[in-house]
């Protein structure tokens, strides 16, 4: 009787984890009861797995490959291609995935009850709604990380180059759902060099093994783009941030306090300022005592390298190519946050007080989640889904347009959500950094021109539309002309016209 009893109780922490991760699926599915938000990369996305469906492979509205974004994210939409309810599945399965897999992580480090409420703590946290609730990579992408952690450090097997190449073909995979998991495999190198068995040439081989599994998980990928594009990450913004490093440096601290305390609190870059200095100390500290005590546990070691790279590729990509760093970018540092806050409360919990403070903020904590989840439709009439946004007749003007007639514009997400029409092109607007697109140079829109059945719609409310067409791009406006055929509340539909036909392109004259 007793060994049986012992066998529940040990069972118990399990389903109370299986609980919180049906809590988290469940908080995703009541935030999504409307539809799940949409961004304009979420619609290229869904464009793009719809046309996978549909069998024209991973390409978007535009009618290219997709190269910008990693594959892995567009399939896992494939099944209902263009399906919101499908997509809102998928978050609320990310979000429950990554509760489980938060709690397997934890269990092996503090007390089984610890590990539960931390898994608690994840699944209910606002920033895991918001994110999962939004179609985005994300929380996909971290649920693959935790997979990957969890196969590093888990401590029942001994380590062996099976695991290294698992782990490897998982941060491989983790690189293709979010270009930013360049520091997935960078975590995954520094766990495999930790807990590798045997001298150094057996650990560089088990490395190796690691290696040698993500990059041929992600090369024939990167080498599709290059064939396609030219460019390993396909088309983007070319030029860095100009910046001060201290500026770059400040800039993930805003989105880390909103993930803790929601998007529209004052105080949210000095919480985030706050939560970074704790996680700094505490890989500090982990450095000087596993230095002292000669003993680095491998699950420490995979969250602070975790933690590192998850803060510090952003701030890169930013410098680099001037990319915008948001609470999505930096959610998966919720992940050593969760964790840090696991430690404390192991400790805490050894006294009467304490354990009443960590049940309180855990109860805080929770219900911020609960209230992130039942007001998250107010949100949805700002979803790039909306019609209501911005020149609604405007996408009556564009479904009044002829069958073959080529659609450019400011705003091609939308156009497409709300009209289906392929190809939706860039045009017309400046190249920004974020930006998933590339907009038209004078070469290609001087040859659409050309056609004859080119039209212009232009959202004049939009953050790239400033005071017209003419101004964002003179210099298309010296090869093609607008004629306006229609204005409507918030936009305008113009004809596009060569200003020479003379300079068409020979193969427009074809018969």
């Amino acid at each position: 009787m007793e060994i049986v009893a012992d066998s529940r109780s040990a069972r118990l922490p399990t389903l109370m984890a299986v609980a919180a991760a049906v809590v988290a699926g469940a908080l995703v599915l009541i935030a999504t009861r409307h539809d799940p938000l949409l961004s304009p990369d979420s619609v290229t996305y869904l464009a793009a797995s719809d046309h996978f469906r549909s069998g024209r492979g991973l390409s978007d509205f535009t009618g290219a490959p997709m190269t910008v974004f990693g594959p892995v994210f567009p399939l896992l939409l494939s099944p209902g291609g263009r399906s919101l309810a499908w997509a809102a599945a998928v978050g609320a399965v990310a979000a429950a995935v990554s509760t489980l897999l938060m709690f397997r992580l934890l269990s092996g480090r503090v007390r089984p009850s610890i590990a539960v409420c931390g898994a608690l703590a994840f699944a209910c946290g606002q920033g895991t709604v918001r994110v999962a609730s939004t179609v985005w990579s994300e929380l996909p992408y971290t649920a693959i990380a935790l997979t990957m952690l969890v196969v590093l450090t888990r401590q029942r097997y001994p380590f062996s180059d099976r695991r290294a190449a698992l782990a490897g073909f998982l941060a491989g995979v983790g690189f293709l759902t979010r270009y930013a998991g360049v520091g997935l495999i960078a975590t995954g190198a520094v766990v495999v060099v930790v807990a590798a068995t045997g001298g150094r040439r057996r650990r560089a081989a088990t490395l190796l093994y690691y290696m040698a599994a993500a990059m041929v998980t992600c090369l024939p990928w990167v080498l599709r783009n290059v064939i396609r594009t030219g460019e390993p990450l396909g088309p983007r913004f070319e030029g860095g941030s100009r910046e001060p490093w201290a500026t770059l440096w400040r800039r993930p601290l805003k989105p880390i306090g909103q993930l803790l305390i929601g998007p529209n609190v004052a105080t949210a870059e000095r919480v985030g300022a706050a939560v970074v200095v704790v996680l700094a100390a505490g890989v500090c500290i982990l450095i000087v005592l596993g230095v002292q005590h000669r003993r680095l546990r491998a699950v420490d070691v995979g969250i602070a390298a975790f933690a590192v790279t998850s803060f510090v590729v952003p701030v890169v990509a930013r410098a680099v190519t001037s990319n915008d760093i948001e609470s999505r970018v930096m959610s998966p540092m919720l992940v050593p946050m969760v964790f840090a806050a696991a430690l404390v409360g192991d400790k805490l919990v050894r006294w009467r007080v304490g354990t009443v403070l960590a049940a309180g903020v855990l109860a805080i904590w929770s219900f911020q989640g609960l209230t992130a989840a039942r007001d998250f439709p107010e949100i949805l009439p700002y979803s790039a889904a909306s019609r209501t946004q911005y020149a609604p007749a405007l996408y009556d003007a564009i479904e009044a347009l002829p069958t073959g007639a080529t659609v450019l514009t400011n705003s091609p997400q939308r156009v497409w959500w709300q009209t289906s029409r392929e190809p939706t092109l860039f045009a017309f607007t400046r190249p920004r950094p974020g930006n998933s697109h590339y907009p038209l140079d004078a070469d290609e829109t001087l040859r659409l021109a050309c056609t004859g059945s080119t039209h212009l719609a232009w959202f004049g409310q939009l953050l790239n539309a400033g005071k017209g067409p003419d101004e964002r791009r003179p210099d298309l406006l010296d090869v093609v002309g607008l004629t306006l055929e229609q204005r409507v509340p918030g936009g305008e539909l113009y004809l596009v016209t060569p200003r020479d036909e003379r300079r068409c392109p020979v193969a427009e004259h074809a018969p």
